[in-house]
């Protein structure tokens, strides 16, 4: 039993059951004589953000920041601000390349949950509103 032990669950039927009642039986007592008891985490699945929130995100919150935001005399796309807003405030992971070079990657908004994606738009609209004077309506 080498390594870190890591997994999930989704409970869609007995089967999948039968795999979390398995994996615990199986664990449980080698890592507690280890003192290193198994933790276990019940949690609802979480959606992941709806198309709703996506077009009030790009009609109601990035339009309008590209439409009324000026940085030193100059306007940006939506692209731009979703890929500023996505960097400031999104999900960023380092990825390595194979040939060992590590870049940071900003996963998509499509990857936010529906609680996670709504934070998001209001945060990405309290900073447009305090730094750029954007007025949301």
């Amino acid at each position: 039993m080498a390594g870190a032990l890591y997994r999930e669950f989704l409970l869609t039927g007995p089967a999948k059951w039968q795999a979390l009642v398995s994996l615990v039986r199986e664990n449980a007592k080698a890592f507690n004589d280890r003192g290193r008891p198994l933790r276990v985490i019940v949690t609802e699945e979480e959606e992941r953000r709806k198309l709703q929130q996506n077009r009030f995100y790009w009609g109601a919150v990035i339009s309008r920041i590209a439409e009324q935001a000026w940085v030193e005399g100059q306007q940006f796309s939506k692209d731009a601000w979703h890929e500023y807003y996505g960097r400031l405030f999104g999900v960023c992971q380092d990825v390595t390349l194979p040939d060992g070079e590590v870049v940071t990657r900003r996963l998509s908004t499509a990857d936010m949950t529906v609680g996670d994606f709504s934070e998001y738009c209001e945060r990405v609209q309290a900073h447009a509103a305090a730094e750029f004077g954007v007025e949301f309506l």
